[in-house]
């Protein structure tokens, strides 16, 4: 049924038969050419919402798990081969493209692009896929294109207020034919995607430069395993950054600076008693940056379940 420029389609107004047949057409009409099959064999019920917001369409969908695939064949046959946005409201998915797997739960969304190749199963409880217009999104953010099957997830930079613009498309103040104000707010969708997707960006270049930093921290403190003052605070001076940014760098890694220090200097501490180039016990805990001998004894047993002394061998 149409009422102005919003469409409704139910697979529960054509035969059971005819149902997964009625959705694959519906949705290769008003998204994109594709295979498609179910998985399950219960009667498929699913429902299809098109809505028009200015320069983007806004396709919400409820339907069991299925699966897609386009490929060659399939490519260039239509005139929207544009970049589509998935928001799982409610469900879960995978879409395979470009060599990379995203992984969809509810609240996350993903970047796809129709001009390519891709695999995708999809449990679409609530699902909105929207068609971004290719050149409207490249003239804002030039590297959309490569943010293609990376899963966007709820927590990160833009994603919830881009969540709740999604939302709103079902709002009937956008079903008005040639509204100046579905105009602004398909606009809007565009520039708030090009904005989260820049942030990604942005997130992924810290994360990457973090983890450089991890590693040459880690090296550093392997070089300087004897040096008793070495704290968060002298690795932050040593690599001309701030005590925070070297605590959220082994924070990523799952650790802490000091958690770090300690383990790579038992674990020295270990390799010179078992090696058989220790003197004594003493001597091993303080080549390895420990002036507490008895504090050096007991965080040993608690890492190797026994006394550092039973390993040392005679010379």
């Amino acid at each position: 049924m149409r009422v102005m420029n919003s469409l409704a389609y139910l697979t529960t107004d054509v035969a059971t038969p005819l149902r997964f047949d009625y959705w694959h057409d519906v949705v290769c009409r008003h998204c994109i050419p594709a295979a498609s099959r179910a998985m399950t064999a219960e009667p498929f019920e699913g429902r299809l919402d098109v809505r028009e917001v200015g320069a983007v369409s806004v396709n919400r969908m409820s339907a069991p798990v299925h699966h897609w695939s386009r490929d060659a064949p399939h490519l260039r046959r239509h005139p929207l081969d544009d970049l589509w946005l998935a928001f799982v409201q409610e469900g879960e998915g995978t879409l395979v493209q470009g060599g990379r797997q995203g992984r969809l739960r509810s609240g996350d969304m993903l970047l796809y692009d129709a001009g390519r190749p891709f695999e995708c199963t999809l449990d679409a409880r609530s699902v909105y896929l929207a068609r971004m217009p290719r050149r409207l999104l490249l003239r804002r953010f030039a590297k959309a294109e490569e943010f293609t099957a990376r899963t966007i997830a709820a927590d990160r930079p833009g994603a919830a207020p881009l969540h709740a613009m999604l939302r709103e498309t079902a709002n009937p103040a956008f079903a008005q034919p040639h509204s100046v104000a579905a105009e602004r707010f398909g606009g809007a969708l565009i520039d708030l995607l090009a904005v989260t997707l820049e942030l990604q960006q942005d997130m992924a270049g810290d994360a990457g430069a973090e983890r450089g930093l991890h590693a040459r921290m880690t090296a550093y403190i392997e070089r300087h395993l004897d040096d008793p003052a070495l704290s968060l605070e002298a690795l932050a001076q040593a690599h001309h950054v701030s005590a925070r940014t070297v605590a959220r760098a082994f924070a990523r890694q799952g650790g802490t600076a000091m958690g770090a220090v300690w383990q790579a200097r038992l674990a020295a501490s270990r390799e010179a008693l078992v090696g058989g180039r220790a003197h004594s016990v003493t001597d091993v805990a303080f080549q390895h940056g420990f002036s507490d001998l008895s504090h050096f004894s007991r965080v040993f047993r608690k890492a190797y379940g026994c006394a550092p002394h039973t390993l040392l061998k005679p010379r």
